[in-house]
């Protein structure tokens, strides 16, 4: 990958990030209290359906299921958790606190999967 489309790369993942985070952070309206058990489980559930997919559709090794399934649920469980995060945002900020809570975490979300990008390309360019 050339650095001209790697830059355009992290340009796209960074907007939609924060694109996403603007999205969760201005249409937010909290219902109930934040559940981070919940956000738990539902990571560990997302690993769990992944990895199945992961194995139907690439048909890995055995020796690397599980570590696709713990990155997957710890990937789950940081953007489930931040998601919850925002009741802290909001009490400590009001509305503009969570706006910029999530939007900050939108661009930093939209980041890490950029690298990743990079990273999976750079894997299957060696």
């Amino acid at each position: 990958m050339d650095k001209k489309a790697n830059i355009s790369l992290t340009h796209r993942y960074l907007l939609t990030g924060i694109g996403l985070g603007l999205y969760f952070g201005l249409f937010f309206r909290p219902l109930r209290e934040p559940d981070y058990l919940y956000a738990l489980f539902l990571a560990f559930v997302v690993g769990v359906v992944m990895t199945i997919l992961h194995v139907w559709r690439e048909r890995p090794s055995i020796r690397s299921l599980p570590l696709q399934f713990v990155t997957t649920c710890i990937k789950a469980a940081v953007v489930l958790i931040l998601l919850e995060g925002r009741h802290l945002a909001l009490a400590a900020g009001g509305r503009f606190g969570v706006i910029l809570f999530t939007a900050i975490m939108g661009a930093i979300t939209g980041l890490w999967f950029a690298y990743e990008q990079k990273r999976r390309e750079g894997v299957n360019n060696a």
